[in-house]
């Protein structure tokens, strides 16, 4: 199998091999211990919608370079990915895996995937066997970690993207609120789940500046099971995030997304935007400014007044009134020396085209596709 150009054709391949793989672990036995109890497979409607967003530079990174699996347990998603086309290492400890990574060995085995399976121990100082790779996935690890800070640095400055998932909690056990807080909660060697490598359990706050500090973008995140109340030790208030970051660490220039109000690209060459559209700026060093290049066609000029604005964190940044449909540039100031900012603009405009239904507030150029990061956008800071 070639690795898909949709996403998909992915996700589509991903429910007939789980399907496979059910089979496969019903009429053959790992020796000794048997399967690790939980099918992680389960998991791949969240994690390829995720992926979605970014899937077209994913595959591209994917193409060029390994895919890394850690706290791999028998390898499911190892297995699919290597099914999909992808070079792929394995990781996990011997010593703490369900099987000691025997269903890694035979999962591999029996389907005759290319898996290199590796033990390694995230406790102590480590290197991966490869300078380079293209993702890493990296589920249900984080929690198990007493050193989560080395191992997300580690890993961010060898590979370009990282899928992640883990436990969070919205509050304590005795009920104190820590959703809105960057702190985690550490365990008894017991208290949950009778695991004693059951150790950090972050608050969502605290799990994304962990990334972020670690040197992560984070990307789109989404959260499941108990979402509200969640705490660190009951199974039944047991909640877990699912996070696409980035690389800061290996890609290090300014980053631009799109959020809301954005419509589809036309013709290659420009972008409508909404009257209310929103962007995420994540700056690769301190910046006072920013400015984003426009237009207007000349019916929605006709129209009437054209007013831009723009607030950060609620604030208000800047303004533009179009006295024309050209070189237009909206400036603003950054209120804050924040990493990564959530950038609001309101559009007021009269325009209604006829015949069609879409809201439309500015007309945004396309530069070329070298500038990815920038989703193309002719977006600056200073």
């Amino acid at each position: 199998m070639t690795l898909p150009t949709h996403i998909g054709e992915l996700s589509a391949a991903g429910e007939k091999f789980a399907a496979d793989l059910r089979a496969l672990k019903a009429r053959v036995e790992v020796p000794d211990y048997g399967w690790y109890p939980y099918e992680t497979l389960t998991a791949l409607p969240v994690f390829f919608e995720l992926l979605e967003p970014a899937w077209e530079e994913l595959r591209e990174c994917l193409t060029a370079a390994p895919l890394a699996d850690i706290g791999c347990g028998d390898g499911d998603l190892a297995a699919f990915f290597a099914h999909a086309g992808c070079t792929v290492d394995a990781f996990d400890h011997v010593e703490t895996n369900f099987n000691q990574m025997r269903g890694v060995a035979t999962l591999s085995r029996e389907l005759g995937l290319p898996v290199a399976a590796h033990d390694l121990d995230l406790d102590r100082p480590f290197a991966l066997p490869r300078a380079d790779y293209g993702l890493a996935l990296f589920l249900g690890t984080l929690y198990h970690l007493k050193n989560p800070f080395y191992v997300l640095e580690n890993l961010a400055a060898r590979a370009d993207w990282c899928v992640l998932s883990t436990r969070i909690a919205q509050m304590t056990p005795r009920g104190a609120r820590i959703e809105g807080e960057p702190v985690a909660y550490l365990l008894g060697a017991r208290e949950a789940n009778n695991d004693p490598t059951n150790f950090w359990i972050f608050s969502a706050a605290g799990l994304m500046r962990l990334l972020e500090r670690a040197g992560w973008m984070i990307v789109s995140h989404r959260r499941l099971g108990c979402t509200s109340g969640s705490e660190p030790v009951d199974p039944a208030a047991d909640e877990r995030i699912f996070v696409l970051c980035k690389s800061r660490t290996r890609h290090p220039a300014l980053h631009v997304r799109t959020l809301d109000g954005w419509h589809a690209i036309e013709s290659d060459a420009l972008r409508w935007a909404a009257r209310r559209f929103a962007l995420e700026v994540t700056l690769p060093e301190p910046a006072r400014e920013f400015a984003l290049r426009f237009f207007v066609p000349e019916p929605a000029l006709a129209a009437g007044p054209i007013r831009v604005s723009c607030r950060i964190g609620g604030l208000p940044v800047g303004s533009i009134t179009c006295d024309r449909t050209e070189g237009l540039e909206f400036r603003g100031r950054f209120p804050s020396a924040e990493t990564t900012q959530r950038l609001d603009f309101t559009v007021e405009s009269s325009f209604h085209p006829p015949g069609d239904s879409r809201d439309l507030g500015i007309c945004v150029p396309l530069l070329d596709a070298s500038h990815r990061n920038t989703q193309r956008l002719p977006f600056r800071i200073s």
